[in-house]
């Protein structure tokens, strides 16, 4: 049985959306950020914030279904252009717990005011992309599953039982 938790679309969203408002615009940086977010809040509150699966691409971590597909939504809450994140209105913060901000902080911070070789560096050190990264074989990008994220042996068996439960 494997980790699955159900993507909340809305909530994805509004977490980059607040990124944009806290102050970052680089696309690359918001992707890290919202990894760091969703493996802080998976291993401390056994579910992630946004729910969205991540996959190891050459320069790290990406949330699969934002940078695949919301994207290239129109109307979506941002939008992007080159390899910037534009909001086209504010976040709404009745989506987040407390618990879900704390992560989003401690994304935001462990990246904000970084360039790009620092964030990359920082990001390759993750052993869930290093394991993934390293077995993709020609494949431009390979799925990062729930269970290389989570750190401790019996939350990983638990989460197989329940997570698919979970309301995020």
């Amino acid at each position: 049985m494997v980790i699955e938790f159900k993507l909340n679309e809305r909530k994805a969203v509004e977490a980059v959306l607040w990124l944009i408002q806290k102050g970052e615009a680089n696309m690359y940086h918001i992707w890290k950020m919202l990894f760091e977010a969703d493996k802080y809040h998976l291993n401390k509150y056994e579910r992630p914030v946004t729910g969205d699966t991540y996959v190891a691409m050459e320069y790290g971590t990406v949330p699969n279904w934002l940078y695949g597909k919301a994207c290239k939504q129109i109307g979506i809450g941002f939008y992007k252009a080159g390899k910037s994140l534009f909001a086209e209105r504010n976040y709404i913060g009745k989506f987040f717990s407390e618990s879900d901000i704390e992560a989003l902080e401690m994304g935001y911070k462990k990246y904000a005011n970084l360039d790009f070789n620092s964030v990359r560096d920082i990001n390759h050190e993750e052993p869930a992309w290093q394991k993934n990264w390293a077995k993709r074989g020609i494949l431009k990008c390979v799925d990062i599953p729930f269970e290389d994220i989570v750190e401790d042996a019996l939350l990983r068996e638990d989460l197989k039982e329940t997570a698919r439960l979970t309301v995020i």
